[in-house]
């Protein structure tokens, strides 16, 4: 995994272990919010069971650092994933088609590194 935190998000997510990863990288109670599935995630089991949902969804994303900024206690993450969609993902059932999109991560840090 690399060393700023936007390369450990990525890598984190790339990790398919249910979610472990990426939780790991939040406080306790950091929240995860994904706007464009409607989703505000708060605390660490909120923020494992979104991801592990995620992963069912898609048992091969891959995201693709584009663009990082990381300034203090903030950063910022221009991103790409592109996988299959092997499973469903809430009401929608899965189409096993490839998707590909771009998107944006921003958050910031506590005094440990860990995403608030």
């Amino acid at each position: 995994m690399g060393d700023s935190m936007p390369q450990r998000f990525l890598d984190a997510n790339n990790t398919h272990d249910g979610g472990v990863s990426v939780a790991d990288l939040f406080t306790l109670d950091g929240t995860l919010e994904d706007v464009a599935a409607g989703v505000v995630c708060e605390g660490r089991e909120a923020i494992l069971a979104f991801m592990a949902q995620s992963e069912q969804a898609s048992n091969d994303m891959r995201m693709t650092m584009l663009s990082e900024l990381v300034n203090g206690d903030q950063f910022a993450i221009e991103w790409e994933v592109a996988g299959t969609n092997t499973g469903a993902f809430g009401d929608l059932p899965a189409t096993n088609k490839p998707y590909r999109f771009r998107g944006v991560s921003i958050g910031r840090l506590d005094a440990d590194g860990k995403i608030k």
